[in-house]
């Protein structure tokens, strides 16, 4: 396994993010196999998809998100049973005008990516999902933001210039747009051509661009299980075998029950087994997804 096809990686036990997408401040080569099964996933083949309506795709103009009722079929159920759905003249000519289109959770839609998806998710044992980004010649995609999981962002088709934060934030941050034009610290630039990859962490800001060409990208979307997951299941696991009562006895006694049930639940705590729960609080996230 090398650094220039980081989804092999994910052939190896127990690997981490970090280790399979290798330094987050260069793009990777993709294997021409996974470019490969990626090759179904256009604007146009998505755009076929009956099914596919707002929440599951929105569109950007720029770098801003546009309202949702801007590209459904308007009327009611009653009147109109396609109400809701996507309007796909109005989805094709916002694309002309140059608009971004995302679809959400691509990997429900196309098999290929699907399976990719659940390699990834297996091999991580994390919940990985998937956005496609279209983007015509020389217009933006979203604005500046940042993303609260783990993404990597294979270019599929043409090329886009990226610029991205060059060290996860050292201070509290909020996914979503940022406030400012950009961060306030150091920014890489990269431009990613078809095959090419980039690793982004939680919490790392980054905009992106259209070259002269259109760029179609595929975001894989990694979420680890949360740490309140893990202290959720620890609590649930450990009170179980807590025999000390809180609502017995007298009122004047309540904060010395009350620290006895503590020094239980903490001597409780500290015997369970945590590979264990964690590969619970794994499955359940897994599940989730």
């Amino acid at each position: 396994m090398t650094l220039s096809y980081g989804f092999d990686l994910l052939t190896a036990e127990s690997v981490d993010i970090t280790t399979a997408w290798g330094k987050r401040t260069t793009s990777l080569s993709i294997t021409p196999a996974v470019l490969t099964s990626l090759d179904r996933v256009t604007i146009d083949r998505l755009l076929e998809e009956r099914s596919l309506r707002p929440p599951n795709i929105s569109f950007a103009r720029n770098g801003r998100q546009l309202p949702d009722c801007e590209v459904i079929i308007g009327g009611t159920p009653e009147t109109n049973p396609d109400a809701g759905l996507l309007d796909r003249a109005k989805a094709r000519s916002l694309v002309t005008q140059g608009a971004t289109a995302m679809v959400y959770q691509a990997h429900q839609l196309i098999d290929s990516l699907g399976a990719i998806c659940a390699h990834i998710s297996a091999t991580l044992r994390a919940t990985c999902g998937t956005t496609v980004f279209h983007t015509p010649p020389g217009n933006p995609g979203l604005g500046w933001h940042r993303d609260g999981q783990h993404v990597v962002a294979v270019q599929i088709a043409g090329s886009k210039e990226w610029r991205v934060e060059k060290n996860v934030p050292a201070h509290w941050w909020a996914s979503g747009a940022l406030v400012a034009d950009g961060p306030d610290t150091d920014v890489a630039h990269f431009t990613l051509r078809r095959g090419e990859a980039l690793y982004m962490p939680p919490g790392v800001a980054h905009t992106a661009q259209a070259t002269n060409e259109s760029s179609t990208h595929v975001s894989f979307v990694i979420q680890e299980p949360e740490t309140k997951d893990l202290v959720l299941a620890m609590f649930e696991r450990a009170s179980q075998s807590v025999k000390a009562r809180l609502d017995e006895g007298p009122i004047a006694q309540r904060t010395t029950r009350a620290a006895t049930v503590a020094r239980e639940l903490a001597a409780a705590i500290h015997e369970l087994d945590t590979d264990e729960l964690l590969k619970m609080v794994e499955e359940d996230a897994m599940e989730a997804g």
